[in-house]
């Protein structure tokens, strides 16, 4: 690989065109298998999403509820996973195994401590974090047999992001892929077995969903640290075998630096959806269980482009450990046309079959009507919510951690929430207001990334003129 910038600037066309071809297969090398990750995560919540689907709408309410709060203690996993992905992919290109080791390490050693913590706070005291949703005692009640249940895999869901961000960080994407196979498996033949009982099984209902739950991440990530220690593991035979779980306080200091702003950066996101969550329930039962399908039903087509959000951090990164600052704006220009034209075809398919999507998701022709308008506002967003990710990713590597979280801040808190509020509680608008609201903090989001990318990129540039 060429690391001289000018060398490779001042290459002819053709040269060029065949640098662009090989950064293409690189790219595709990459995000293929994290695209078939996502997809087969994504495929197997449907699943799951499907079969309490067929239960009661406060078996979806009470699930939706329960997803709220652990997805956002999951952005804090994953976002803290990635600034271990980013550290790792720079070590990795810089030619540090040791140190890929050591943040790998040290992120699990200080998060899952953090979950064990969170898991037995929700678990005894989760009642009062459930009301601020809802006063309906029957979900409630459901909520809290599903929660009891599922934090015993919290600890699970840390080790599985950091596997999954160790891999990702020295460019192998299909290993997690592989171990995705396994947890969806597992997920889906439990579910159908502890949630409907065939045969002579007992049914448990949302309780089988939980449980079919823990079940998979268990095994994910245990499938995940044989991997990572077996013999020829990534993790295994380097340099520094001794000493290497005791904690580094610089080392750990860094990790967080670049994963809590990714992290928070998502929980805005989180945080919202709890606040957005009482707003819609405030239209009724129906339309929150409307709302949580349609997100399933949305997530479908948003999961290539999550995979070019990890691709574009990743590659920056290892291009700048490299130091190879043109390779990065090709990495980045290259990922933009591909992504532009999956998002075409994702947006289309939401926009002309959104009651499809619903229809797979329910067989309640109420929260089929509801949720098929919620898809089709979504399909026209899906372009610059996609492309978003990519700018944002490419912006984090490139040494600003908190550029993303305060752009995510701004659409949620100055757009997204407010005008909420506003719509549901003083002008009484109609639930098509909250959907329509949703898009414009995409469409808000995705234009100051832009503003904000270039402006890093014209600041990237006279440093390395002044150089």
């Amino acid at each position: 690989m060429i690391n001289n910038r000018e060398g490779r600037s001042r290459g002819s066309p053709a040269e060029k065109d065949g640098n662009e071809k090989t950064v293409r297969k690189e790219i595709y090398r990459l995000i293929i298998p994290m695209i078939l990750e996502n997809l087969l995560q994504v495929s197997a919540g449907l699943i799951s999403t499907a079969m309490i689907g067929r239960l009661m709408a406060s078996d979806i309410s009470a699930q939706g509820i329960c997803v709220r709060i652990t997805d956002t203690l999951w952005c804090f996993y994953k976002g803290v996973a990635i600034g271990a992905t980013v550290l790792i992919a720079r070590s990795f290109g810089a030619g540090k195994r040791d140190k890929c080791r050591r943040v790998a390490e040290q992120t699990l050693l200080t998060e899952i401590p953090i979950a064990l913590l969170l898991g037995v706070a929700l678990f005894f005291v989760g009642m009062p974090v459930f009301r601020f949703f809802t006063e309906d005692a029957g979900i409630l009640v459901k909520a809290g047999e599903y929660m009891r249940i599922i934090v015993f895999g919290f600890p699970f869901v840390v080790i599985m992001s950091v596997v999954t961000a160790t891999f990702q960080g020295h460019g192998n994407t299909r290993t997690p892929m592989y171990i995705a196979v396994a947890v969806n498996i597992i997920n889906i033949i439990f579910g159908y077995l502890l949630i409907f009982g065939p045969g002579l099984l007992p049914e448990f209902g949302i309780r089988g969903a939980a449980m079919a739950l823990v079940s998979s991440q268990a095994g994910g990530a245990c499938i995940g640290l044989y991997l990572l220690y077996r013999k020829d593991g990534l993790l295994r035979n380097t340099e520094e075998q001794k000493h290497h779980l005791r904690p580094d306080g610089r080392l750990i200091k860094e990790i967080y630096r670049t994963g809590v702003p990714a992290a928070l950066e998502s929980m805005f996101w989180q945080f919202s959806a709890i606040i957005l969550s009482k707003v819609i329930l405030a239209y009724g039962e129906n339309s929150f269980a409307a709302y949580q399908l349609g997100i399933q039903a949305e997530t479908v087509t948003e999961m290539p482009a999550i995979g070019f959000s990890t691709a574009s951090t990743t590659l920056a990164a290892r291009a700048l450990g490299q130091k190879d600052y043109e390779l990065k704006e090709t990495y980045f220009n290259q990922l933009i046309r591909i992504a532009l034209r999956i998002s075409i075809c994702t947006s289309l398919l939401l926009i002309v079959l959104p009651k499809a999507f619903m229809g797979l998701m329910t067989n309640n022709p109420k929260l089929q009507a509801i949720g098929a308008v919620y898809v089709f506002i979504m399909g026209f967003v899906q372009i610059p919510q996609n492309l978003s990710r990519i700018y944002n990713g490419t912006i984090r590597a490139s040494g600003y951690p908190g550029v993303p979280m305060y752009i995510a801040g701004f659409g949620i808190w100055i757009v997204r929430i407010p005008l909420s509020i506003i719509a549901a509680y003083v002008l009484k608008w109609s639930i098509l207001s909250i959907w329509l609201i949703i898009a414009l903090d995409q469409i808000s989001r995705f234009l100051l990334s832009v503003a904000v990318y270039h402006h890093t990129k014209k600041k990237a540039g006279l440093r390395e003129r002044m150089m």
